[in-house]
């Protein structure tokens, strides 16, 4: 039990530096961003879905006291910290058509929320440019976190002793 409260502690701990690199280095913000939702896989795989929410949320939530750019948290809270959950309840599904389009609509759906909240803080403008790009990226975000779990499963879960 002690083993998986420390690896729930550092994956914490590791989370919020990258969400902390995200608020205050001006380049690669959603790179930092993405890598910042990676933990919450693990939490999953190692601990099941409720311990996966439960992370999230006390990720969150320590980033509100901790990060000091609150506006770069909007993204994080509404799409990458949760993204892990979402893929994992809809990857449940081995229907690949049905799995896609189940991301697709969630992404869009966050995509739009996170907007409506954004646009009141900063001046932004979507066409459909930016939408066509936001999804190409989202498809990338989605593969290059397959493949961590992927890596996660195949190289490391069995070596963890957990």
């Amino acid at each position: 039990m002690s083993k998986r409260v420390s690896f729930l502690g550092i994956l914490l701990g590791i989370n919020q530096i990258f969400l902390f690199f995200s608020s205050i280095i001006p380049t690669n913000r959603l790179f930092f961003l993405g890598i910042s939702s990676l933990p919450i896989s693990l939490v999953i795989i190692e601990n099941g879905f409720k311990s996966g929410l439960l992370f999230y949320t006390a990720s969150a939530l320590l980033s509100i006291v901790l990060i000091p750019n609150k506006i770069y948290l909007i993204p994080y809270i509404l799409f990458f910290g949760i993204y892990g959950l979402i893929k994992y309840l809809i990857e449940k599904n081995r229907n690949l058509i049905i799995e896609y389009s189940l991301k697709f609509l969630s992404f869009n759906i966050i995509f739009f929320i996170g907007y409506s909240i954004i646009k009141n803080f900063i001046f932004v403008k979507i066409n459909i440019i930016i939408i066509l790009i936001s999804q190409v990226f989202f498809l990338a975000y989605d593969y290059a976190y397959g493949l961590f779990i992927n890596y996660y499963y195949e190289k490391i879960k069995g070596k963890m002793g957990l």
